[in-house]
């Protein structure tokens, strides 16, 4: 047996008293000092291996290979060798014969000649047509005589369409007023000089003291106190740009024409600054554009402060009270201009300042949900004793916008 099958771990077990070896009883029992050791007798092979001279089959461990015997060399295997032809089927012969082709010639009916005026064109297709020199002169006299006698009608169809004076009617030619045609010429002033107000509007916003605004505002010497006291820090930077959706609006309001530039700032709140020309020159209306009232909206919801002149937006909307019936006054609501704040402002039914709000809400309601209620500058009074802080009445109506001209 090889080593290299030998495992280590493999050790041989233990004599047991069934084992083959004959002498096992006397190999147990004590040997005598000086006792002969003997080796137990050879065991001799069975008789099968005797007589074969081969031993049984069985388990073998190693890498040698038991040789064959002469008996096992013969093939055990039936080989049966197949020739290598191909058995092919002929093709039955049939017993029918071919018909050769016979090809006939037929010549192809001669077609009806059809009426050429039927067809989509005529033998001269694709041709140029001359054109007779009297026709075209005849249509160009035609056509002169039809316009020059179409002139000389035309002032007798005129003359017979012009109004004529009616009876008790004076033939007076009113002159245009001197001052519509001044505010037509400065609103078209106007229309040209959003660039201006854009630069204009760029220093107002981004001013850091007040030294720097009042150059820029109309009145100047009668909005500086106020400025100083109200001033704020500067709501955007130097490098700031109206964006390219500024819109530049020029209304004339009763030959007196002002413009608005309305646009958004960085943080996304509107702004809408008030233009008027000022000794030619471009500058802001400080009031109108800053919404300025003489009492906050927060006093105003207290019932305090004062209610001279507050710039606000008005809507129609109903809210009575036992201080207030519906009989007898109208129901408004103001808002703040940066739309915070609200109070309630009545009207006194038939009053000349119910009939100017009333024709901003003919048929109930403002012209349109969409539309941003309109802005109005009016002058508050306290209300009955019994009412409620935020109820006032609105006395006078000082303009119908936030800018006074």
């Amino acid at each position: 047996m090889n080593s290299i099958l030998i495992n280590p771990h493999n050790h041989a077990p233990a004599v047991m008293p069934d084992d083959v070896w004959g002498d096992h009883d006397r190999w147990q029992q004590p040997r005598p000092r000086g006792a002969t050791l003997v080796l137990p007798p050879k065991k001799t092979p069975p008789a099968e291996t005797a007589a074969t001279g081969r031993s049984p089959d069985g388990l073998r461990i190693g890498t040698e290979t038991p040789r064959r015997s002469p008996e096992a060399t013969a093939n055990q295997l039936e080989v049966r060798q197949i020739h290598g032809r191909v058995l092919r089927l002929d093709p039955e012969i049939s017993t029918a014969l071919k018909v050769p082709r016979q090809i006939t010639y037929q010549s192809l009916p001669v077609a009806e000649d059809v009426n050429r005026s039927s067809r989509g064109e005529g033998k001269d297709w694709g041709r140029t047509r001359t054109q007779s020199v009297r026709w075209i002169i005849g249509t160009g006299l035609g056509v002169s005589s039809l316009v020059v006698v179409a002139l000389a009608l035309l002032p007798l169809i005129n003359d017979s369409n012009a109004e004529r004076p009616r009876p008790g009617q004076t033939g007076l030619v009113l002159d245009k007023e001197e001052g519509k045609t001044a505010g037509i010429e400065s609103a078209n002033d106007l229309l040209r000089q959003q660039s201006e107000a854009e630069q204009l509007f760029r220093g107002f916003a981004s001013a850091s003291i007040v030294e720097d605004i009042l150059p820029l505002v109309r009145d100047e010497a009668a909005v500086a106190p106020l400025i100083r006291s109200l001033h704020r820090p500067a709501r955007v930077t130097k490098a700031w740009l109206p964006p390219d959706s500024t819109r530049w609006n020029v209304i004339a309001n009763d030959g007196r024409p002002f413009a608005m530039l309305e646009g958004t700032l960085p943080d996304f709140s509107k702004f809408s600054a008030y233009c008027v020309l000022s000794a030619n020159q471009l500058r802001l209306d400080w009031k109108a554009t800053t919404g300025y009232g003489t009492a906050t909206f927060e006093e105003l919801t207290r019932g305090q402060g004062d209610p001279t002149e507050i710039r606000a937006r008005i809507l129609l909307a109903p809210f009575y009270t036992a201080i207030y019936p519906e009989a007898e006054f109208q129901s408004y609501q103001l808002i703040s201009p940066d739309g915070s704040q609200a109070i309630w402002g009545y009207t006194h039914r038939g009053e000349a300042v119910d009939g100017m709000l009333g024709k901003l809400f003919q048929g109930g309601d403002i012209l349109e949900s969409t539309s941003e209620p309109p802005k109005i500058t009016v002058r508050l009074a306290q209300g009955p004793a019994g009412s409620l802080p935020n109820q006032w009445v609105i006395a006078v109506m000082w303009n119908m916008d936030w800018i006074n001209l």
